[in-house]
């Protein structure tokens, strides 16, 4: 079968396998993917309990358990750029930086979500301050940097210390003690410092890379595993790009395959974030030369909200 043949009937590649447990899911799906795999096909799973270690060690491609930083560590602050960024500074710089300065304001305000919306308006304006004294701004030709040019928590903390320091305004102080103990869980000893103050170590430059969430799951810690999944699913949207522009600057027809096991750990109102990915790459994949394979051990499982059953009623219908 060529999954990715265009007609007037097949108009995306995009898949569901739905069965109970012990029925064959994971099997037709390791089948699926091993070829896929020989194909050339980059390949990407989120696989909530560890069921593609071994296929991934057997393909030579790369395990992660984003649940700790010891196979990687995704730096929020690292401006991930696409390849046309590598090539052209200038305006796609300048793209890229506006970009993820909105996509920081998503990530903040999944980690803060006590925080008050002036807090948070102020902690925006420093980060824009914290990349300047880095010397990046929309200006910057973002392919020179390397990750330890960015900056990391451990900068935005020392940074809000010192407005507090120098100001006198009760108001503003108060406003900055309340965003120091906010940010002080993810730098120094703080629970969340080695997941990500650091520089970015994650690479996947093989063509087979497993997401391992079954520790971050485990945790429970929904806060946490919101924000971990959004660095997590804006890599992978990254890649997707970066998969079309390569194939464009080779001449290359590679494809690029995401794969979301036991969807239904997913679809929760837990995790929005991973929701909304699937139901926005299901509209999206087919125009990067990709499919989405959607695991799931029964329909039932995608109904809940409102929300939910209009989301995930849209994934199932962008199915082939």
């Amino acid at each position: 079968i060529d999954f990715f043949r265009r007609d007037t009937e097949r108009v995306n590649s995009n898949m569901m396998i739905v069965g109970k447990s012990g029925s064959g899911k994971s099997f037709v799906a390791k089948s699926l993917l091993t070829h896929l795999a020989a194909d050339n096909a980059k390949i990407f799973v989120l696989d909530p309990e560890n069921e593609y270690t071994e296929l991934a060690e057997n393909l030579h491609g790369k395990f992660i358990n984003v649940g700790n930083s010891q196979s990687g560590r995704l730096n929020p602050f690292h401006i991930i750029t696409a390849l046309e960024d590598e090539e052209d500074s200038g305006a796609e710089g300048s793209d890229s930086y506006s970009a993820h300065l909105q996509f920081l304001e998503e990530f903040f305000l999944q980690i803060l979500p006590d925080c008050d919306k002036d807090a948070r308006e102020y902690l925006h304006g420093l980060i824009g301050r914290m990349y300047a004294r880095r010397g990046i701004t929309s200006e910057t030709d973002l392919s020179r940097l390397r990750p330890e040019d960015y900056p990391v928590f451990g900068d935005l903390y020392d940074m809000i210390l010192a407005e507090y320091q120098s100001t006198a305004n009760d108001y503003l102080r108060t406003m900055l003690r309340s965003l120091m103990n906010h940010v002080a869980k993810f730098t120094g000893e703080g629970r969340n410092a080695k997941l990500w103050n650091g520089p970015s170590t994650i690479t996947t430059e093989e063509n087979f890379t497993v997401f391992n969430f079954q520790s971050l799951l485990a945790n429970r810690n929904q806060t946490v595993a919101n924000a971990q999944m959004l660095l997590v699913l804006k890599y992978i949207n990254n890649e997707i790009i970066k998969n079309r522009e390569y194939n464009e600057k080779y001449g290359l027809n590679r494809k690029i395959v995401v794969v979301i096991d036991e969807a239904h750990v997913f679809i929760d109102t837990k995790y929005p974030v991973a929701l909304d990915f699937m139901y926005q790459l299901a509209k999206r994949i087919r125009k990067y030369n990709g499919m989405q394979i959607v695991i799931t051990q029964n329909i039932k499982d995608f109904v809940g909200s409102e929300e939910i059953a209009r989301k995930s009623t849209a994934i199932i219908n962008a199915c082939q």
